[in-house]
């Protein structure tokens, strides 16, 4: 046989062939394939699916992420103020314990006070009489006032005998609790000084000053008080207990005033 003869039979015989295939057989095949294809379609419809919902999870995840930095910020400063509070709620038991040291030593003061007011009106019982001595009765620290006659020769700075005989009593009493401050104010009337006082002293600024460190020195050196315990303050005029304009008036605004008060 030629070989172009055998070229045309092969194909020939390749269809016959093909065409004895059963057609039960190739409807088995093709619906196999429709399967498959729907199967691969159900697939990648489960696919679209399970992305959407992976974006969708992913979504989610970035709110809650998102949440939690906030809420972990939140947590800081809850915690930041936790401990502010904690740190002021120990200040304030502090003060209120150092309050209740100042109510406890105030009351303290105010009794010793009262008892050395007891003493001095008992001292100087004579002199009060005499009108020359007040012991201020106010809640404010004790005050004891004196007039200028009491203390200095008329229109001087040097304190008689009278007045350094109180002033030593005074001193006892202001022995008996040395917490105490004790501040000497100097206080004057509005009238001029003399010629004589004015070469030394041009105001009654520099007079009120004068007289009432002139007490102080001898609370200090003749009474034995520490002095420490003692200041000096000076109003000249501006702080009068009476009317200028009355020779009485004028008297009461001549004037020390010793002021007794808690520790500083």
């Amino acid at each position: 046989m030629k070989k172009s003869q055998l070229l045309i039979l092969v194909p020939l015989i390749c269809i016959i062939t093909v065409s004895c295939v059963p057609k039960s057989k190739y409807v088995a095949v093709e619906n196999e394939l429709i399967s498959t294809r729907h199967q691969l379609e159900q697939e990648k419809l489960k696919l679209v699916g399970l992305k959407e919902e992976r974006d969708k999870i992913a979504k989610e995840l970035s709110l809650l992420q998102e949440q939690h930095r906030y809420l972990t910020a939140i947590n800081q400063r809850l915690s930041d103020n936790i401990r502010k509070l904690s740190v002021r709620a120990q200040k304030l038991k502090v003060e209120l314990e150092r309050h209740k040291s100042v109510v406890h030593l105030q009351d303290q003061v105010i009794k010793l006070l009262d008892d050395t007011k007891k003493t001095i009106e008992s001292s100087l019982k004579d002199q009060m009489a005499d009108q020359g001595i007040e012991i201020a009765d106010t809640k404010e620290p004790l005050k004891v006032v004196l007039v200028d006659k009491i203390l200095y020769k008329p229109g001087g700075l040097e304190i008689n005998e009278n007045g350094k005989k109180l002033l030593l009593a005074l001193a006892e009493s202001f022995k008996k609790d040395k917490t105490q401050q004790i501040v000497v104010e100097g206080h004057t009337d509005k009238t001029l000084l003399g010629e004589e006082l004015r070469q030394k002293y041009p105001t009654n600024w520099e007079l009120s000053a004068a007289r009432a460190a002139a007490v102080v020195r001898f609370l200090q050196w003749k009474g034995g008080l520490d002095p420490e315990r003692l200041s000096i303050r000076a109003y000249s005029s501006y702080r009068p207990m009476a009317s200028n304009k009355t020779e009485k008036g004028r008297r009461m605004n001549r004037r020390i005033e010793i002021i007794l008060g808690p520790p500083e």
